[in-house]
């Protein structure tokens, strides 16, 4: 009989395919997320996960490397369902739009107030979050204002990606508001658009 403290069998055996390999990945990042907001990064353990998305601990090193590995490659990901790419094309608003809505989302007001509370213990976990979070998303807003505006304008990126927190994410993180809604989303980052002079775009 498996031991309480063996670790779980794989669902599949056998050297996977490439899609076989996303999906597992996606089940450890799944069960990572899961377990970080519940667990804190110090409480959360490769062996939790594992569990939780039925592979093995050797699975997930392989992957990742360690727990500082998935923790980065989770975040990453969360990152990109707030800045990433789309099927539809993004413009300067809309992608605005996305930025505050996805910022406000339970998971990553759940991921930003896990990386204040360990941020002593766990430095790397704010640069983690900065560089591939905050860092992403001032980036791709650059590109909009590039692109739709012009050179000379993408020095406004990081500004406007202040504007677009403002003060309801403060309230947010505090637990104070309830998430935001996608009009109010947009009405927000239409008025930070407006005050920075980005609402009257023009293509190149």
């Amino acid at each position: 009989m498996e031991s309480a403290h063996s670790e779980p069998l794989e669902r599949k055996r056998g050297r996977p395919t490439e899609a076989g390999r996303i999906e597992r990945q996606e089940q450890i990042l799944d069960a990572a997320l899961s377990n970080f907001l519940e667990y804190g990064f110090g409480n959360a353990t490769v062996d939790r996960i594992a569990a939780d998305a039925r592979v093995t601990k050797r699975t997930i090193y392989s992957y990742f490397g360690n727990k500082d590995g998935v923790f980065t490659e989770m975040q990453r990901r969360l990152a990109d369902t707030v800045s990433g790419d789309t099927q539809n094309p993004d413009t300067l608003e809309s992608l605005a739009a996305r930025i505050v809505f996805g910022l406000h989302s339970a998971q990553m007001i759940g991921l930003h107030r896990l990386v204040i509370a360990e941020s002593l213990r766990f430095p790397d976990l704010a640069r983690t979050l900065h560089d591939n979070g905050d860092m992403r998303h001032v980036a791709r807003l650059a590109e909009h204002i590039d692109a739709e505006r012009g050179w000379g304008a993408t020095d406004r990126a990081e500004t406007l990606y202040a504007l677009l927190l403002g003060e309801d994410y403060r309230r947010r993180l505090l637990g104070l508001i309830e998430p935001i809604t996608a009009d109010a989303a947009a009405g927000h980052a239409y008025s930070a658009l407006k005050h920075l002079g980005l609402t009257d775009v023009q293509v190149r």
